[in-house]
């Protein structure tokens, strides 16, 4: 015999289940307590370690931030130094070349010049302390002499700028006319200025010194520091100081410049290591170097290039010309790209960059004379070598801990247990009753309310569902009264629809009208003429053909003006202001009515076509309804525009009428309600005011610039 399972499903109460789950969890949150009491200790010698790094990190990054500062600062009185002395000596050439165009004179002998045949450049005597140089010519002019002899005088100025600066290679002058000045205290740079290149092969003007002025789209001739570049009279890389000399009349005739070889700022920057071919960038802690706003570096050890991703070939640089352009940003490491931006958006700024595994600390500083940003570049990992380890076990205690938790553990579940099941009754009661008057409002019984007097979420809920309930009564009545809003406006539109159409028919047996008691009486009169004459047998006079033509002249104006009714051309010619204007003064001539027209409009007004033809059929429309329904022949029209709409109003001082009983008229009942639909089309309202006996004043208001295409609509009206 086979038994057959039956099924029961058991009803739990929420009680019980919210009971087991917070005694649940009250287990869950305390048996964990004893791991986290022993990880307590564990994690105070972590948190004690990490605090010393910390410390460290801070104090080493507050030491590079200074040292930073203080090179900034150092450099910063170097370079304004040797710019001065540039636009020093500058101002002194210009004070030469202002006497020399108000015709003073300097000396008597001429400076002697030697030309090298080497080059083709006249040189003065290898005796002079201050080289002199002359390479635009293959002879020297009166003019080239005098001006050779004028700024001899500058000997002594060129001569203490360079002694002013030991950083300095050499200090010059380069004329726009080809003259050069040049000292320098080293013997190899001045032997190698008597070998530069001849003038077809490089013009010195043509070098970075005197291009950094003679370059610029737009003038602006305040001294500033070159690019590097390749020197003519050394092997490395150049930046020279440079002023330029601007004559009396504004005229640019040369620069003042102070060399300053690579090196020495390198040199300055990293101690010994300079082009570093035997240093290793791993092994050494740090170095530094300059980078102008743009990104460009202005000096970096070549022996760390690689190691930030960088390549330089400076083996086609041959004169002043070549110029070095390196960034940041040309660097292989993405890291590195990144650390021009944050450099240069900073005047000081601190922070660490990852190249190769390896952590480097980087602390920059603008100067704030040349608005370069010196950059030192240290190793993270020899900042922080000096860190000791501090880290011990704490675990002695773990065995006491664990027995006295157990024993407070399980003192803790009773009470809590107890706590728990008080407040899952209490909690449980106002729930059941919000689910009862669920169920009823669900069955759209909305007669019941939750008790709202609790100040607790329990509370906030009850509120809640009562304001659910207001809302659900407020939106059935709104819903009642929106359905009834509905059928009326269907009913409105089934009537507008009745009225547009018996409109178009009016229209049409209007037409009709217009050309069988017109245009055709006036065509039958001219036939009947015609086959009177032919008739006759006899040759049509001159009076007959006159006649005939009167009669078909009659025709064309009877066809003419039916078409300007039906489409006026007007509204194509002229604005709706004239138009309108023209329409009162036509309506006044061919009815014999009295209509003022009053136009406050002085400027053209942005109209679409569509709202243009709306508002003068609009206006057609209402003095028509004065004619045939106010009683009087005399009315006031105006039109007037503001800043956003055009307004029209239309004032008789006629029987007026019954706003409210309007819709009934059986003529032109649906003719207001008509257009005012077809002005809230175009955003636009109509309003009436009137009453009987007391005259009507209708105003139609329209935005002058109206969105969306209204150009295929069609309007109909009556009367």
């Amino acid at each position: 015999m086979t038994g057959r399972k039956k099924q029961i499903s058991i009803k739990i109460p929420i009680f019980v289940k919210i009971f087991v789950f917070f005694f649940i969890l009250l287990l869950i949150t305390t048996f964990p307590l004893f791991f986290l009491a022993t990880q307590a200790l564990k994690e105070f010698g972590t948190f004690s370690d990490v605090t010393h790094t910390r410390q460290t990190r801070e104090m080493a990054d507050t030491y590079l931030s200074a040292m930073a500062l203080e090179k900034a600062q150092k450099f910063d009185t170097i370079f304004s130094s040797i710019q001065a002395s540039a636009a020093f000596v500058a101002l002194k050439a210009q004070e030469v070349y202002g006497q020399m165009d108000a015709g003073a004179s300097f000396c008597t002998a001429p400076v002697p010049m030697v030309l090298n045949p080497d080059n083709n450049i006249f040189y003065s005597p290898a005796s002079e302390p201050v080289v002199t140089a002359f390479w635009a010519d293959t002879a020297i002019s009166p003019q080239i002499s005098s001006e050779i002899c004028a700024l001899s005088g500058l000997d002594i100025f060129v001569t203490h700028a360079k002694k002013m600066s030991d950083r300095s290679l050499a200090a010059h002058i380069i004329t726009a006319t080809g003259i050069g000045k040049y000292y320098t205290d080293n013997p190899d740079a001045r032997r190698r200025c008597f070998a530069l290149p001849a003038p077809d092969a490089f013009d010195l003007r043509n070098g970075e010194p005197v291009t950094t002025f003679t370059r610029q789209a737009v003038p602006d001739y305040r001294p500033r520091w070159t690019r590097l570049y390749k020197d003519d009279v050394i092997d490395g890389m150049m930046m020279t100081a440079t002023a330029p000399i601007v004559d009396t009349r504004g005229r640019f005739r040369g620069i003042a410049g102070i060399d300053v070889p690579l090196d020495n700022i390198t040199r300055d920057l990293t101690g010994n290591h300079i082009n570093g071919a035997s240093i290793d960038p791993h092994a050494t802690c740090c170095f530094s170097f300059f980078m102008a706003p743009a990104g460009e570096l202005i000096s970096f050890p070549f022996a760390f290039l690689a190691l930030f991703g960088l390549d330089v070939n400076t083996s086609g640089f041959t004169y002043s010309k070549d110029v070095l352009s390196l960034k940041l940003t040309d660097s292989n490491i993405p890291g590195v790209q990144k650390a021009a931006a944050l450099i240069s958006d900073n005047s000081g700024s601190l922070f660490t960059l990852d190249i190769n595994d390896q952590a480097y600390v980087l602390a920059s500083r603008r100067l704030n004379q040349t608005g370069w940003y010196i950059v030192l570049v240290s190793s993270e990992k020899h900042l922080l070598s000096s860190m000791g380890q501090n880290r011990q076990a704490m675990a002695a205690t773990l065995s006491k801990l664990l027995n006295d938790f157990l024993l407070y553990a399980a003192l803790i579940l009773v009470v809590a247990s107890g706590c728990i099941y008080g407040a899952v009754r209490l909690f449980i009661h106002p729930i059941r009753q919000l689910t009862n008057l669920t169920k009823k409002v669900s069955q759209k019984d909305y007669s019941g309310a939750a008790p709202a007097g609790r100040m607790d979420e329990i509370g906030e809920l009850s509120r809640s569902f009562n304001q659910m309930v207001r809302q659900l009564i407020r939106s059935r009545e709104r819903e009642k009264a929106h359905t009834a809003s509905l059928a009326r406006r269907s009913d409105q539109l089934r009537q507008l629809n009745e009225h547009l159409v018996y409109c178009e028919e009016i229209q049409r047996k209007t037409i009709a009208s217009d050309l069988h008691d017109s245009i055709a009486q006036t065509l039958g009169m001219g036939i009947s003429k015609i086959k009177n004459t032919a008739e006759s047998g006899t040759t049509p006079g001159r009076g007959d053909l006159d006649d005939i033509q009167l009669i078909l002249e009659q025709a064309l104006r009877e066809i003419r003006s039916l078409i300007y009714r039906l489409s006026p051309p007007i509204l194509d010619d002229f604005d709706i202001d004239n138009a309108i204007g023209f329409l009162v003064e036509e309506t006044n001539i061919r009815e014999e009515t009295a209509f003022v027209y009053t136009n406050l409009v002085t400027a053209p007004i942005p109209l679409n076509h569509a709202l243009k033809v709306t508002l003068y059929r609009a206006a057609n429309e209402l003095l028509t309804n004065i004619r045939k329904h106010a009683g009087t022949r005399k009315a006031h029209i105006q039109l007037s525009v503001t800043d956003k709409d055009i307004i029209l109003q239309v004032e008789d001082q006629g029987t007026g009428m019954d706003t409210e009983k309007i819709k009934n008229m059986p003529d032109c009942g649906f003719g207001l309600y008509s257009l005012s639909e077809r002005i809230q089309n175009f955003g636009g309202k109509l309003a009436i005011a009137s009453s009987p006996g007391h005259g009507t004043k209708i105003t139609i208001t329209a935005p002058v610039q109206t969105e969306g295409n209204h150009e295929k609509t069609h309007t109909h009206t009556c009367g």
